[in-house]
């Protein structure tokens, strides 16, 4: 009796076991399915004979309408590309042989022939220590290729816009050196010239020249280089106009209200040019007798316009003299240099000369 208690007790143990075995494998078998059919990734389970068992519903999609995954190889799909299915079964004999396999990146083919790029990790999937099927988990990595390729070529075209930035401030360097360089040129022939009005011309010649190397070295120590600030190159170039043509005893003295805007390079040499003309003339000729007296410089931005005038409480102009008609070079030059720029030029003699110039 003993003896038959004890072969019932076993059976009715085996049969427990294998119920519980039963419950997890069915349970396992529903994980697996559920996370077939859900999963985004590509997913095959392989068979130890390489036939495909069960492959995820991103995969089905890939396949063309006449072809069918399970029971067939990976080969056999036209999913993997060509030329990388020889890694693939070379990948899966190595786990087979108890070897490691690292991720690796590989190319699927859509039903259109349209290439995607996946990140590929093979591994075994075992029972009690012995591997019963083979996962093939390969997953989307298209976009992120994309993006590290749009970086690469981002980063390409700032270093070439970088490098043309260079070469941008290095040529204004070098333009403003050069002008520098005439500028000394009559600065250093107008110290050996004995006849006065010979040497106006040459001093006159070095202001222009050295205005419009303002504007070069303006732009090549700027952040933005088709831009200046003009009303900082206003107060620079007035600075240098008065240290030229002022006497530290001279009682005439400049009031500037300027704006701090920002123009664009041919506009800021042209109205340069003009500013340099209007300042020299109104410090040479307004006070021609060392009077005391006023130059006022205003330049602001209006809705549609910017406004520049140079004024001063002087002598003015004289009574005939004709701005459309005159021999003189500076005022030609402004009239010229404003036709230009297609402004206005706006001249009143009331109470001394007062020059308004208005541009786009």
């Amino acid at each position: 009796m003993k003896g038959n208690k004890t072969v019932l007790k076993g059976k009715s143990n085996t049969r427990e076991e294998l119920k519980e075995k039963n419950r997890i494998l069915k349970h396992e078998i529903a994980l697996k399915n559920k996370i077939f059919s859900i999963s985004p990734d590509y997913l095959f389970l392989l068979g130890l004979d390489g036939k495909i068992i069960e492959v995820s519903r991103s995969v089905d999609k890939l396949l063309s309408s006449e072809k069918k995954a399970i029971g067939s190889k990976l080969s056999q799909t036209n999913i993997i590309h060509i030329k990388d299915i020889h890694r693939f079964i070379k990948s899966i004999h190595s786990l087979l042989n108890g070897k490691s396999i690292n991720p690796f990146r590989s190319v699927f083919l859509t039903p259109e022939k349209e290439e995607i790029h996946v990140q590929v990790q093979i591994s075994p999937l075992k029972s009690d220590n012995e591997i019963i099927a083979i996962l093939v988990h390969a997953t989307d990595i298209t976009a992120q290729l994309l993006l590290e390729e749009s970086k690469k070529e981002s980063s390409s075209l700032q270093k070439a816009l970088n490098d043309k930035e260079m070469l941008v401030r290095e040529i204004h360097h070098r333009t403003k050196n050069n002008l520098m360089i005439m500028a000394s040129l009559f600065s250093l022939t107008s110290a050996d010239i004995e006849d006065e009005n010979a040497k106006a011309i040459f001093n006159q010649t070095h202001s222009r020249v050295k205005s419009m190397a303002l504007i070069h070295e303006k732009l090549y120590r700027s952040d933005d280089l088709k831009c200046i600030n003009f009303g900082d190159y206003i107060r620079n170039l007035a600075q240098d106009l008065s240290n030229l043509f002022l006497s530290e005893s001279n009682n005439v003295q400049l009031i500037m209200d300027v704006e701090d805007v920002k123009i664009d390079i041919v506009t800021a040499i042209n109205v340069g040019l003009i500013l340099n003309e209007l300042l020299t003339n109104s410090i040479k000729y307004a006070f021609p007798h060392g009077e005391k007296g006023n130059i006022y410089i205003d330049f602001h931005q209006t809705a549609n316009h910017y406004v520049m005038m140079v004024a001063d409480d002087g002598v003015g102009l004289p009574n005939d003299l004709d701005l459309e008609n005159c021999d003189s070079l500076g005022l030609s030059l402004v009239r010229n240099i404003v036709g230009q720029i297609e402004g206005d030029l706006i001249v009143k003699q009331d109470f001394g000369t007062e020059i308004t110039i208005c541009f786009q």
